[in-house]
């Protein structure tokens, strides 16, 4: 059966009004990338995410309303050794900005050097790039070369499950500030963020056992025949993640209010923390009781990497943003992984501890930080 990345589709769905949008404004940006100067400088430019793996998702305010654009489109350009950085990171925050604004959703940009995609290790971004995309301009092969290595689910490592669910449990962190602040205009951001963490918790039992797949659907057909190692509540766990695949494809605003969000975010809360710390014991080797276990536990995070690695990257944050994070010997994610699971059992106190801030400045400081090692 022929997936939407094969039949090079952006949706599951046919949808040729929005297609043609995307159509048209791929063709602006390979356009305008190859009348530039410096386009010699560049491998290639790729449509990567949901869209470039034709799982985007079309959200309708109703069942008759017009399609539109829901989840990020993200774009990544490659370039080749010696490229001058400066004018392709102009080119890509103008296209960022202008992007934005044209299609009402964030476009975003990031860059890479092309020899990456043969030397690099293996990520799930990377696993995810390489099976559904869509070169949009420059050499079509650029990702067919990459090694075997990089296309293989077995071989990324079990830091890309701990990752994942990181990033969606700062999401549920993120909406649960919007919920105590009783944010009606901020339902849909909750209820968005509340589903990719549905997702993300089979997602990454599904990656830390070897069988992770591009296709959100595939994955949801693994993760409801099983055959593998699971956390407390699977059933739950599967049940959501029905939930979550529908959302991603065909997103819907249910509209519930706030009282039912909030009930939500206690359910999904709960559930994240036992799914995150069955995760990390399995990965460290170590059995967390409790989530302050995590938060207190003496060793590092991030034991294969290596310490003076670590410390060059604190270095780094103090030299270029006159900041650093604590645990210099540790990668600086661990300090929000801890800080994380912190504020989520016991608020925003809780959290500031970790990071050696204020109450007051906790919200910020870590969005900030969460921003540049998510």
């Amino acid at each position: 059966m022929m997936s939407p990345a094969d039949s090079g589709r952006y949706f599951v769905d046919d949808e040729p009004a929005l297609a043609a949008k995307l159509d048209q404004f791929l063709s602006t940006l390979a356009t305008d990338l190859g009348a530039q100067p410096w386009r010699e400088d560049v491998a290639a430019l790729v449509l990567a995410g949901g869209y470039g793996r034709g799982e985007g998702g079309v959200f309708r305010a109703s069942e008759k309303a017009e399609a539109d654009l829901y989840n990020d489109l993200e774009f990544f350009l490659f370039l080749k050794s010696g490229a001058s950085t400066p004018p392709a990171a102009a080119w890509c925050e103008r296209w960022e900005r202008d992007g934005t604004v044209k299609l009402g959703i964030d476009v975003e940009f990031k860059r890479d050097a092309a020899t990456g995609l043969q030397h690099g290790a293996p990520t799930m971004f990377l696993y995810d790039l390489l099976q559904g995309h869509r070169v949009i301009w420059g050499d079509p092969g650029c990702l067919a070369r990459a090694p075997a290595r990089l296309r293989d689910p077995a071989a990324i490592p079990a830091e890309e499950a701990t990752r994942l669910l990181f990033n969606r449990g700062s999401g549920l962190w993120f909406a649960q500030m919007k919920l105590a602040a009783d944010a009606i205009d901020e339902l849909g951001f909750v209820e968005r963020n509340q589903q990719k963490a549905k997702l993300a918790m089979g997602d990454a039992v599904l990656a830390l056992s070897g069988r992770h797949h591009a296709m959100c659907e595939e994955r949801d057909r693994r993760i409801a025949s099983g055959g593998f190692a699971t956390p407390p509540d699977w059933a739950k766990l599967v049940a959501w993640h029905d939930e979550g695949t529908a959302f991603k494809l065909r997103p819907r605003h249910r509209a519930t209010g706030l009282e039912h969000l909030k009930a939500s975010q206690t359910a999904l809360v709960a559930a994240w923390l036992k799914t995150f710390l069955w995760v990390e014991g399995r990965r460290l080797d170590h059995v967390f009781t409790q989530p302050l276990d995590y938060v207190a536990w003496d060793r590092r995070l991030f034991p294969n990497r290596a310490r003076w690695r670590n410390v060059a990257v604190h270095a780094r944050d103090r030299f270029k943003r006159g900041e650093m994070l604590r645990a210099v010997t540790d990668y600086p994610r661990a300090t929000l992984q801890r800080a994380l699971v912190a504020a989520l059992v016991d608020g925003t106190a809780a959290g500031a501890r970790c990071m050696g801030v204020t109450a007051t400045d906790f919200d910020t400081t870590y969005a900030r930080w969460w921003a540049r090692y998510n």
